[in-house]
């Protein structure tokens, strides 16, 4: 295998394209807000997208045997370093961290923290499993398994930088946040239509293995169509920015995305999911210089 291959292995498969993804879209935001850049978020909120999907990769273990088995190999491999290394000693890290701009940002990267674990670890007692239809961790539970990592996104991208700024919540704000949360929930559902067999083999209930896969493609569109235009009546009215109408080039990149899918084409749909990653990194950037220049 070629050197510069293995080092693009390498990356997608330990998250870095997510991570660097999370830290460039804090930043883009603490422009948006037209607030300090505090590096410290920044570092945090890489450190906590690092830590939660590397725990991910040894947890997804039964689904991932049939969609990344080389993956899963791989993090087996490494099972010891990614646990008490990358999992407990970086989210340790990034309390310390957030300890030191107040208990506001200490709280929120807690919980931050606290849903990565109850997404990926079965901790759930046996009582609320039985009412849960035998759920042992969020990720089991329909519909909730696709909201739960939008509620991570969203949270450390927007609300970090505020809190470690010690800005409060306004309605710019959570406006935005909902955005990133919809934009997240995307993404996630596309990586559940790439993963849908593993999924289904293994028992998961999605959104993208429970109705048909156009109909997934369907929701997605649809529901980023109406997303863009409750983005554009917010900075038509200027409760936002008009820097904000760059967000909508997210709105149609899910479009292009969506549509290429292919359901026979699971390779395909991998290759496109990681481009997606890296399109949204272009996009964060560019959204982040826009909203440099009009401040």
């Amino acid at each position: 295998m070629k050197p510069e291959r293995n080092v693009s292995n390498y990356f997608y498969r330990n998250k870095l394209h997510l991570s660097l993804l999370s830290a460039l879209g804090a930043l883009s935001w603490s422009i948006y807000f037209d607030i300090r850049v505090n590096l410290w978020a920044l570092v945090t909120v890489f450190l906590l997208t690092f830590s939660i999907y590397q725990d991910n990769r040894l947890t997804d273990d039964k689904e991932d045997a049939t969609n990344d088995p080389e993956g899963l190999k791989n993090a087996l491999k490494n099972k010891e370093l990614i646990t008490y290394v990358i999992v407990y000693l970086i989210s340790f890290i990034a309390l310390l961290i957030a300890f030191q701009f107040g208990q506001p940002a200490f709280w929120i990267t807690a919980l931050i923290i606290l849903i990565g674990i109850l997404y990926n670890h079965k901790y759930f007692p046996a009582f609320l499993s039985r009412r849960l239809n035998g759920a042992r961790r969020l990720k089991d539970i329909y519909i909730v398994k696709n909201l739960t990592p939008p509620l991570d996104w969203a949270t450390a991208l927007v609300f970090l930088p505020l809190f470690f700024e010690g800005e409060p919540l306004s309605l710019k704000a959570w406006i935005c946040w909902g955005y990133v949360f919809i934009c997240a929930f995307f993404i996630e559902v596309m990586w559940d239509m790439r993963d849908s067999r593993g999924d289904r083999l293994s028992g998961i209930k999605t959104i993208a293995n429970t109705l048909s896969f156009p109909g997934t493609k369907k929701l997605l569109i649809i529901t980023s169509v109406l997303s863009g235009l409750l983005l554009f009546s917010f900075t038509f009215t200027e409760i936002l920015p008009a820097s904000t109408y760059f967000l909508l080039a997210n709105n149609a990149a899910v479009i292009i995305i969506a549509s290429m899918y292919r359901e026979t084409r699971e390779s395909s749909m991998r290759k496109i999911s990681d481009s997606t990653i890296l399109l949204a990194s272009i996009l964060f950037l560019s959204f982040g210089l826009i909203a440099f220049h009009t401040n």
